[in-house]
């Protein structure tokens, strides 16, 4: 595959000692830019620690999640839309107008580059001679590795291959990749059940004994926390309830001993122009002299900066739906009315507002309200477990609003913790994965959508356009990859 034999095996930091700085950690200032070559080159600790950083400057990168990923599960669902006219940027996946030949190549090659800087380094890590107060931190490099790897296998499964649920999941996923490989492997595709059980899990499991519980330690890079909220989320997809539940509750009262905490209603404005909030599982650092560029999800949502792209912003009838309850604090993340003149409605969000410019924000991917609504939807999908869906959903309701509260007096339905997902993830690329692993449909319908052709208006998962098409270079550069239908 040609992302596969594109992706040289080289570790680049452009100028990354600044990018890592700006954590404000000590062990983030220590190591200058470098280059090492092959996972061979892994010759000791220091090497590793430089690897492992190098897979937290691809994740910043705009085509992953530094920027599409962020925005990608949004704009391909129905509460948010794309500015303008652009065929570029976002307005293509918001029309559904994608194909073999206009799909971006880094949309699957981005995720594998991180895979290939993973392997490099679990290919070596536990070879390389460390003292004995270094074998704490050669294991959260591999812990981090592994982490690292299980996500990105996990983010081409739901960009290429249908929900688990939809068919148990049957459906072409990731071509899972174990180890470093020679540039001209050829490798198939497995199923999106191959790539949960036999790579995703299992890494994720790995994982999270080797990663720090330590929240300052973490800062800018993976922790326990966070891998026990992928682990729960790669179960809520599978419909695996059960283990969802155990694993988001484990997330939330071991991040809570680590000092994580809700944002109060008082300061969620405030964390959100934090970096490294109360919530913040793990993030991706930028600073003002390394970060993703204008493709920044910042610049695609930036709602005051006049030199910001404004392409990505709220549909009218679902900033009504927020607006519903004016005193809802999930309103202060928004501002509408900035007067673009070539727009008839316009809410953006605010979300990522934590830096000097549109350029610099960090951007949190792990979020402790998500574990609070994973098990809420978990516990709401099982028999006798209402008691604990009424109190992982409440705290969300009641942190929105104090004046609202729900009891295990009501019956908690997945639908009703799915609508509360939506007010308290907009803008953090869950909404579209959100509702096709329902088995709900994307209905885009009214002025809200003006511009979409009717094929692009209700969306279900049985609907081919509801994937993505795999690049054509992948496709010519390897006969053995099977095409989405």
């Amino acid at each position: 595959m040609k992302s596969i034999k594109n992706i040289r095996n080289i570790l680049i930091f452009a100028a990354f000692s600044i990018f890592l700085s700006s954590c404000g950690n000590e062990w983030l200032d220590v190591y200058p830019s470098n280059r090492i070559e092959t996972g061979k080159s892994i010759a000791n600790i220091d090497d590793a620690r430089s690897a492992i950083y190098g897979v937290y400057y691809q994740m910043q990168r705009s085509s992953y999640y530094g920027g599409r990923m962020m925005w990608f599960g949004d704009v391909r669902g129905d509460d948010m839309r794309h500015h303008g006219n652009s065929s570029t940027r976002s307005g293509i996946w918001y029309r559904y107008e994608h194909n073999e030949g206009n799909v971006p190549a880094n949309l699957w090659s981005q995720p594998y580059t991180v895979i290939r800087l993973a392997n490099n380094i679990l290919a070596v890590i536990d070879n390389i001679h460390v003292s004995a107060t270094q074998e704490a931190e050669r294991d959260y490099i591999k812990g981090e590795a592994l982490m690292a790897r299980a996500l990105a296998h996990f983010d081409i499964c739901r960009i290429f291959g249908f929900p688990y649920t939809k068919d148990n999941g049957a459906s072409l996923g990731a071509c899972i990749i174990r180890s470093p490989i020679e540039a001209d492997v050829k490798i198939r595709r497995s199923t999106v059940a191959q790539c949960y059980n036999e790579l995703i899990i299992p890494d994720l499991k790995a994982a999270i004994p080797l990663l720090t519980d330590n929240r300052t330690a973490s800062r800018g890079r993976f922790n326990r926390w966070a891998a026990k909220l992928l682990l729960s989320r790669v179960y809520l997809y599978m419909d695996d309830n059960a283990n969802a539940l155990r694993e988001a509750e484990e997330c939330i009262s071991g991040a809570q001993a680590a000092g994580y905490a809700l944002y109060t209603n008082a300061n969620y404005l405030t964390q959100w122009r934090t970096k490294f909030s109360t919530e913040s599982l793990f993030e991706i650092v930028n600073s003002t002299s390394s970060n993703p560029g204008n493709d920044g999800i910042a610049n695609w949502m930036g709602a005051n900066n006049s030199n910001a792209y404004h392409e990505i912003g709220l549909t009218q009838s679902f900033y009504e739906i927020l607006n519903a309850d004016p005193d809802d604090v999930r309103m202060t993340v928004l501002t509408k009315g900035v007067n673009f003149p070539n727009l008839t409605f316009d809410a953006f969000i605010l979300k990522y507002a934590n830096g000097t410019t549109n350029l610099d924000p960090n951007v949190t991917i792990f979020r402790l309200s998500e574990a609070y609504l994973n098990a809420a939807e978990a516990a709401a999908k099982l028999a006798n477990e209402n008691d604990k869906a009424a109190l992982y959903l409440n705290a969300i309701v009641n942190r929105a609003n104090p004046a609202k509260n729900v009891t295990n007096a009501t019956v908690i339905t997945a639908d009703m913790v799915i609508e509360e997902r939506r007010k308290e993830l907009f803008g953090e690329g869950h909404r579209s994965f959100d509702l096709l692993r329902n088995n709900m449909p994307i209905v885009r319908v009214g002025n809200d959508h003006n511009m979409l052709g009717d094929f692009a208006r209700i969306i279900d998962r049985n609907n081919n356009i509801s994937i993505m098409p795999i690049p054509i270079m992948e496709i010519e550069a390897n006969n053995e990859i099977v095409r989405n239908p």
